[in-house]
């Protein structure tokens, strides 16, 4: 018994230290829970936000089409206008090539539009997948410190 008694303090020591180490791995674990849970939320504000803005870009698309048809309608209008003050006929010829070139202007500038709106989109998709790796990355980390820190922290309160 008189052998025991000094290694009480130590033993005591050690209990004290696993313990505390046992805490602080358990505070880690819901330090890297709540990480989680706040990048999670992140990515889904951010898809949110994708969303929000891919109905932006289909609404600009269908008001900037509505707008080119109607500025068409009224340049072809206009040219006609011109063509009858002049007396050439709608069927004539250069008047058929003259309407027929602001109809192409025109489908060039809706094809240059979408062509934007979808570079637009991709842009978007990208952002959401590198959040998302990034989200992947950090989650891991934390992870794998969290392990490291714990096992660490036995091996260190033992030794």
């Amino acid at each position: 018994m008189g052998a025991l008694v000094p290694a009480l303090p130590t033993l005591a020591s050690i209990g004290t230290s696993v313990a505390t180490r046992s805490l602080a791995y358990k505070q880690a674990q819901e330090n890297a829970q709540i990480s989680a849970r706040q990048s999670a939320l992140r990515e889904l504000q951010l898809r949110q936000d994708a969303e929000l803005q891919r109905e932006k870009i289909a609404l600009d698309t269908q008001q900037a089409e509505k707008d080119r048809k109607d500025a068409l309608k009224r340049s072809v209008a206009r040219q006609r206008a011109k063509f009858g003050a002049q007396g050439i006929g709608s069927g004539a010829g250069s008047s058929q090539a003259v309407l027929l070139g602001l109809t192409e202007e025109s489908e060039e500038e809706r094809a240059s539009r979408e062509a934007l709106d979808s570079l637009k989109e991709k842009a978007l998709d990208q952002k959401l997948e590198q959040a998302n790796a990034l989200n992947v990355l950090q989650r891991t980390q934390l992870q794998e410190r969290s392990r490291v820190d714990g096992v660490f922290g036995v091996l260190n309160d033992i030794f």
